[in-house]
């Protein structure tokens, strides 16, 4: 078995996989500890049954001796030895860390020193690690960062325009994050196009209450909008995307409220909430937009326009022959209205999206586009578990 672990500062969401078959990991199990610390609640999901523990969880440690208790009297394993691998998904690498990795000392405190840059995920994820190490000192522990696969951008790419002393002493630069999706993208393209990754060119819109694009020229990461943090780029969730950044100084002098404050607002108030009013799921933001919600409707207006200009932009930096757009993640892969919008804005590509086919039910991927569209446009199911679970198998 192998462990696919994404956790919080309060959760451990998991996934199990049996490696019997190494080429066609399979898996029945998955859940998630939550509430850590507070009350805590586990459930556990096999074949689609749902299994409910209230119990209380002091620390991470308590979670994860939790979760191994239940996988045995649930029969999910024999013993906690048959665990042989865990992957975990850290979001901050850093500049020093550009592939899956071994977890190691060194490597933990890599992940440490970039606390700094990446407050909210990298805390949970190294208190997640010790504990599993404490609990199965005989499996293989296995880092995949979001931030490694954009390590391949050029300069000119992950620069900003600020002294340059900020980077050198700061580390202040464009970092990028959903790499685990975009990689499991690249990997799944070469079986859509028949072609080997490293001759594919494709611009993929990871589209979810988080959101980013990501530029594959030449199978790797050459440009994406994420920046220093998952702020920067899109207009999502809850999150603003790009903003003139003086407006922070403003909106300070004019309410009283510090950076701090203000930085928070627009992580957690902006973005789809802060325009519509209404939601940060885009489903509800449809709805009320289809009813004759003005403000949903310009939420959902700017958020396609902004998709649309960054797609377009991307196109022109790739300068070469774009195998396929692609879009997935939870909007991604689900809103036809939103798919169908965002080709209709990227003018300059004469993309021709095919209705039947975009709004058809599917399991893996679908091309969309028709016959007439220069550019042909897809939507592919992301899968970043079963691709921690194949970059964990290498190191078995």
């Amino acid at each position: 078995m192998i462990l696919v672990v994404n956790a919080g500062s309060s959760s451990i969401k998991f996934k199990l996989f049996d490696i019997a078959n190494k080429k066609n990991p399979i898996s029945t199990v998955e859940g998630l500890a939550e509430r850590i610390s507070v009350d805590g609640k586990l459930t556990i999901e096999i074949n689609d049954k749902k299994h409910v523990f209230e119990n209380e969880m002091k620390d991470h440690l308590d979670a994860v001796k939790l979760i191994l208790t239940k996988f045995t009297e649930l029969k999910v394993i024999d013993k906690a030895d048959d665990i042989k691998g865990i992957g975990f998904r850290v979001v901050h690498g850093g500049d020093k860390i550009v592939k899956t990795v071994e977890l190691t000392k060194e490597i933990k405190k890599t992940i440490e020193e970039n606390i700094r840059l990446a407050p909210l995920h990298n805390p949970g994820a190294l208190t997640s690690i010790n504990a599993f190490q404490e609990s199965l000192p005989k499996a293989k522990l296995v880092g995949c960062f979001d931030t490694s696969y954009h390590q391949t951008m050029p300069e000119i790419n992950y620069m900003y325009t600020t002294p340059y002393q900020w980077y050198t002493d700061y580390k202040v630069r464009k970092y990028g994050f959903h790499g685990i999706s975009y990689e499991y993208i690249a990997y799944k393209a070469q079986e859509i196009f028949n072609k080997k990754q490293e001759k594919l060119n494709l611009i993929v819109c990871h589209l979810g209450n988080g959101g980013s694009i990501c530029a594959i020229k030449n199978g790797k990461s050459y440009n994406t909008t994420m920046g220093l943090t998952p702020l920067a780029g899109l207009m999502m969730g809850t999150r603003s995307g790009d903003i003139d950044p003086s407006i922070i100084q403003y909106i300070s002098k004019e309410t009283g409220k510090d950076i701090y404050e203000i930085t928070d607002i627009l992580n957690k108030q902006s973005g789809l909430q802060g325009v519509s009013e209404v939601s940060s799921d885009m489903r509800d933001v449809i709805s009320a937009s289809e009813k004759g919600n003005k403000k949903a409707s310009l939420a959902v207006e700017l958020y396609t326009q902004i998709v649309a200009d960054f797609i377009v932009k991307f196109a022109n930096q790739i300068n070469d022959n774009i195998d396929g757009i692609i879009f997935t993640a939870g909007i991604g892969e689900n809103a036809g209205v939103i798919r169908e919008k965002i080709s209709q804005k990227c003018r300059l590509l004469d993309l021709h999206i095919e209705y039947k086919l975009n709004n058809e039910k599917y399991s893996d991927y679908l091309l969309i586009s028709s016959n007439e569209s220069k550019i042909p446009v897809l939507k592919v199911k992301t899968n970043e578990e079963l691709m921690i679970c194949n970059q964990t198998l290498k190191f078995l």
